[in-house]
């Protein structure tokens, strides 16, 4: 359906005809504007007229439109107007004071209320303002909405909470934030003292070497080149304390100068014993004159021994102090260690804890035996320690005179192996085998008194029958 004019003045146009509906119009009427056409209705051809099967017949213009134009303009515009006009289907034309809605007019100030902005949003204008506007005959403008308090809460609780979210948030986000700043202070605080720790432990060649040459002292086991290690020592310790070679040294070398003690405390209870088994012989054989003349110079001598060994006991529990005090500095290992300076230390304990018959000796040996390489020289020497200290079986001091003669073929320059093995060989009551063996010390180191010692209790021992 074509849109026809809405809203035509009666007195322009004459009122269209109507039809019942369903009915079909004459096919010689003019459809006038303005009238109502049954839907899909097609008009009839004239009887004897000529038309192709689907093929729409011509219509003549109205007889207002085929007209010229000779109305004025203002009837020109309103009939162009009324042509142009939309009419719902099916419905007549409205009269013109029904078809047109006419808005009220802009003012010049859109924003600006007529009882201005004062106030809560959303103020109802004045009644006063109304009545203005209708009596200027244009329509009043709507009234601003308010919403409901319910919403305004809503709305003011929802801006709450995103207040209290964000400031949650910022309050969750600062702890995060100082945490990761204090680890990353103490990451760098870390590497600072690795750093530091590191250029601590850069010892300089010539103390190295002040080192190791207390070493080679140690090596040749006699008391005065002993007693020079531990000077060379004790000077490297007091420039450079955090040296741990160095203080493993110190430590090796008292552990040797208390099994020394503990040797010649041992060699004077067997010289006390074989006085006192000489006093008891003489009295029995000797005649009364040469008795009393003999237990004198035998009680004399048991004096001398008992002296002797006094200042030995007091010389050990000096040394067990002092070398308790440089295990405590050794025992305070860090995590990190290099391995010759964690060799040193487990080398320095465990010749302590062997000299001493401590509980963990042989389990320190073994440590030691892991850590250092062949030949095994410290473990070897801290097994050899502890079976003398402890008293061990017959069947340990064999397999350790064992491991000595083992060692002895590899290092045939270090000292301290024969003077273990001779000891270990007079607690197995051969005292040629223990000679032998302190005669190649004393062949290699003349000036070891240890060795000596030994060798005059040898002799002034008996043999046995």
């Amino acid at each position: 359906m074509s849109p026809l004019a809405v809203g035509a003045p009666s007195g322009a146009t004459p009122e269209a005809p109507k039809h019942a509906f369903g009915t079909i119009p004459a096919s010689d009427a003019r459809a006038p504007l303005g009238r109502s056409q049954t839907f899909s209705a097609v008009p009839e051809a004239p009887v004897g007229s000529k038309s192709l099967f689907g093929s729409v017949p011509p219509v003549a213009p109205p007889a207002e439109l085929s007209a010229p134009r000779t109305a004025s303009p203002e009837a020109e515009a309103a009939h162009t107007s009324r042509a142009r006009g939309t009419q719902p289907f099916g419905l007549s034309a409205l009269p013109e004071s029904e078809s047109s809605i006419e808005l009220p007019p802009e003012s010049d100030e859109p924003f600006a209320s007529p009882g201005g902005l004062s106030g809560d949003f959303g103020a109802m204008p004045s009644t006063a303002s109304l009545g203005a506007t209708a009596q200027s005959g244009s329509a009043p403008r709507r009234p601003p909405v308010e919403l409901p308090p319910e919403l305004l809460a809503a709305g003011r609780v929802s801006t709450d909470s995103t207040l209290e979210y964000a400031s949650g948030a910022s309050s969750s986000v600062r702890p995060k934030l100082l945490v990761a700043l204090l680890v990353g202070l103490a990451l760098i605080a870390a590497l600072a003292y690795s750093f530091l720790k590191g250029r601590e432990a850069e010892i300089p060649s010539a103390v190295v070497e002040e080192t190791d040459r207390a070493a080679v002292l140690l090596r040749r086991d006699d008391s005065a080149s002993r007693e020079q290690a531990i000077q060379h020592v004790r000077a490297v310790i007091a420039k450079h304390p955090r040296y741990v070679e160095a203080q493993a040294e110190l430590a090796v070398a008292l552990a040797l100068n208390l099994s020394d003690r503990q040797a010649d405390s041992e060699r004077l209870r067997l010289k006390s014993e074989a006085i006192t088994r000489e006093k008891a012989t003489a009295t029995k054989t000797l005649p009364k004159a040469e008795r009393e003349l003999r237990l004198k110079e035998l009680q004399q001598e048991a004096g001398t021994v008992a002296s002797d060994a006094a200042a030995q006991r007091a010389s050990i529990d000096t040394l067990r102090k002092e070398l308790d005090t440089q295990r405590t500095l050794l025992s305070k290992a860090p995590e990190d260690e290099p391995a010759p300076a964690a060799t040193a230390r487990l080398r320095a304990q465990a010749l302590h804890a062997a000299v001493l018959a401590a509980p963990d000796a042989l389990a320190l040996a073994e440590r030691l035996r892991n850590a250092e390489g062949a030949p095994h020289v410290w473990s070897t020497l801290v097994r050899a320690e502890y079976a003398l200290s402890a008293n061990s079986p017959p069947d340990t001091l064999v397999e350790v005179s064992k491991a000595l003669e083992t060692l002895r073929q590899a290092d045939s320059s270090l000292l301290r192996t024969y003077v273990l093995g001779a000891r270990l060989a007079l607690r197995q009551k051969d005292p040629a085998a223990a000679r032998s063996l302190l005669d190649d010390a004393l062949a290699l180191n003349p000036g070891h008194s240890m060795a000596s010692r030994l060798i005059a209790q040898i002799d002034a021992t008996p043999a046995a029958p």
